[in-house]
This record gives structure tokens, C-alpha cells and sequence, in this order.
């Protein structure tokens, strides 16, 4: 996964929105293989981040993995964002989800933010108040690992592996994700490990 989760992970945060040192970002799907690279690649970058999840059990591993504010989504996340983060302001959403959570992750954000769509776990369309987008001057965009493949220059990949390749050897990014992992008696993958397999580099994931 070295060619995919960390590299998406790498540009969500370096190539969307210019963040100074000390920024907030948010996500949601932050337990993903994706969210995870996001959380430490964040920190390497001196930023912050608020990481949004479905499921009370994963907010504690969420913190130990280093994510700064870590909560279970709802349609009051704006208000405890706030609360957890002083009421900064956060010029960038990262949404693989969609759904309803869209809608949560963009009323997280400050005036000018931008929303950015790099996945679809719901396998629903995004739901996003227009309010936002005409009164916040709030953005939304997309973001495909592969189209940013396609039309890279050479100095702009070595840059990027040079960031993440002490992180990956460090082993503070896993380049695995355990649904690509072999693990049945005849050492084939199972129905949902290909599923995976197959789903790994598409913009929806």
C-alpha cells in the first residue's frame, strides 16, 4: 500500500489547501488506512488533527495512534469540534465517506474551507448544505491518487517518497491493511479481501 494509502494521505494535506504549522485539518473514516496515514503524516507536518469515526470503540486506539481530537460522528459535530479545538478555524475537510457525514465534516469548517472527496465508504451521494456554499464561500473538490500519477513531475514524486519513507521505516505508517492480508488456511485471499483488493486504487474506497 506504499503507492496508495500514504501518498493520497501526503497530498490531501500538502496539495489542496496551504496549511501553516499549528493548523487544524478534520476527517472523517479516520480508522481507514488512508485516515491513519493522515493522522501521523499530519504530525510530521507540525499540524493538527480532529478525526471522526462511527464507532465508540476506536476512539481510544484513534488517540493512541496520535490523533489530537478524536470523535464518534453526529449531526452536532460542528458544536463539539469546537469545543475540542477552541473554536479554530479549520480550512480543511477530508471526507471518505459521504452521506450525511459530508454534511457533519462541512459545517466543521471556517469561511473559504475547502471539502475535499476522496471516497465513498457509504456508497451514497454526498449530502451538503448549499448554505454553506453560498453564505461560507465554502469549496468542494476531489481528489484521485491516480490522476495526480499521471501528470506528476519526477522531483515532486522523489519529494514526497523522501517524507514518507522515514515515516514508513520508522513503522509510524503501516503500508498494510489488514483486509489485503493474507490470512485463510489455503493462503487465498477471502470474497472480501478481493473485494478490497479490487476497490484499493478506485475513487471510491
Amino acid at each position: 500500500m506504499m503507492g496508495v494509502n500514504p501518498p493520497t494521505a501526503y497530498f490531501l494535506l500538502t496539495d489542496i489547501v496551504k496549511l501553516p504549522r499549528g493548523s487544524w485539518v478534520i476527517q472523517n473514516a479516520a480508522n481507514s488506512g488512508v485516515g491513519r496515514a493522515t493522522v501521523t503524516i499530519a504530525k510530521s507536518l507540525g499540524l493538527r488533527t480532529v478525526n471522526v469515526v462511527r464507532r465508540d470503540e476506536v476512539v481510544a486506539e484513534m488517540k493512541a495512534l496520535g490523533g489530537d481530537v478524536v470523535l464518534v460522528d453526529g449531526p452536532d459535530l460542528a458544536k463539539r469540534v469546537a469545543a475540542e479545538t477552541g473554536n479554530a478555524p479549520i480550512s480543511l475537510g477530508l471526507d471518505g465517506v459521504g452521506d450525511t457525514s459530508s454534511m457533519n465534516l462541512m459545517n466543521c469548517l471556517s469561511e473559504s474551507g475547502v471539502l475535499v472527496s476522496s471516497g465513498g465508504m457509504s456508497r451514497k451521494p454526498m449530502v451538503v448544505p448549499p448554505g454553506g456554499l453560498i453564505f461560507k464561500k465554502r469549496t468542494i473538490r476531489g481528489f484521485w491518487l491516480l490522476f495526480w500519477y499521471q501528470s506528476a513531475k519526477p522531483d515532486e514524486l522523489t519529494a514526497m517518497f523522501d517524507h514518507l519513507a522515514p515515516l514508513i521505516a520508522a513503522g509510524t505508517i503501516s503500508t498494510r491493511s489488514p483486509l489485503l492480508t493474507v490470512s485463510t488456511r489455503s493462503g487465498k485471499r477471502s470474497r472480501k479481501q478481493r473485494k478490497a483488493v479490487a476497490r484499493c486504487c478506485s475513487p471510491i474506497y
